[in-house]
């Protein structure tokens, strides 16, 4: 499978309206250090094109970041990279609390039984974060990159996540469902159908609503308090998931989000 990269976001277009005003600096900063990360090093015009921001804003921001070790310049090439410092403080932060190393052996088990992709995903927001992965042992098999993003209501962690939200129907009716795809549900009353269906048979499918040719099967992990933050589910090429290998794969998946559970509600440092 093809990886799907993401774009950094252009920088926002200043306004004058009521709308409560933001640091435009911090935000251009933040946009640089994306492009960066994902897409490598690159000169100031390339930045300036792919960011939306100016030349001469892009460069004093260039300057600050190199100057705090964010970001450096090749003294041949004059093109900028992203430095390690980014990546020292993001484990830091993916350190405190530690919501991996728990649902490892529950992960590897199913990876082990299903022979797919194994993901695990945090909702934010609307999205949802891949923390790991295990990768089917298949020739054939689906690529997600940890660290990516995806929609919440078109992949299977997500829509795992979202159907045992305790907001329910409030919830579901305030996402914005955009399509991805000629499978993507987004007709609010039919995707709040799909929640509620979600929610009574305990797992997610995701029929290619992300990615046309991938599906794949998701539950729900619940935290200490109850709390289901985080979500498991393996994905696989649709031609070997089709819906009566689904049906034999999902009480898999509920297991392993149930083990992954139980290791993490034994942690009471994880929401």
């Amino acid at each position: 499978m093809t990886e799907k990269k993401n774009s950094p976001k252009p920088a926002a277009a200043s306004t004058r309206d009521a709308t409560p005003r933001r640091d435009s600096t911090l935000r251009n900063g933040l946009h640089l250090l994306e492009a960066l990360s994902m897409q490598g090093a690159m000169s100031l015009g390339e930045l300036s094109s792919v960011t939306g921001i100016g030349k001469a804003t892009a460069h004093r921001l260039l300057q600050t970041l190199s100057e705090e070790g964010y970001a450096e310049q090749d003294a041949e090439t004059s093109r900028y990279a992203a430095t390690l410092r980014l990546w020292e403080v993001a484990m830091m932060r993916s350190e405190q609390p530690d919501r991996i190393s728990p649902c490892l052996p529950a992960m590897q088990r199913l990876r082990d039984e299903s022979r797919e992709t194994v993901i695990l995903g945090l909702i934010d927001g609307d999205e949802v974060l891949y923390l790991h992965r295990l990768d089917s042992p298949e020739a054939v098999r689906t690529f997600t990159r940890v660290g990516d993003r995806a929609p919440a209501h078109c992949v299977a962690t997500g829509k795992a996540i979202l159907a045992f939200d305790p907001a329910g129907e409030e919830r579901w009716s305030n996402l914005t469902l955009d399509a991805f795809g000629s499978e993507t549900i987004t007709d609010h009353a039919a995707f709040a159908a799909e929640m509620r269906t979600t929610r009574e048979r305990g797992h997610s499918i995701n029929r290619g609503e992300w990615r046309g040719g991938v599906r794949a099967i998701g539950a729900p992990i619940h935290g200490w308090n109850g709390r289901v933050r985080m979500g498991l589910s393996i994905a696989g090429p649709a031609e070997r998931m089709p819906d009566d290998r689904i049906a034999e794969l999902a009480p898999l998946v509920m297991k392993a989000a149930e083990d992954a559970s139980a290791a993490l509600q034994g942690r009471k440092d994880n929401p």
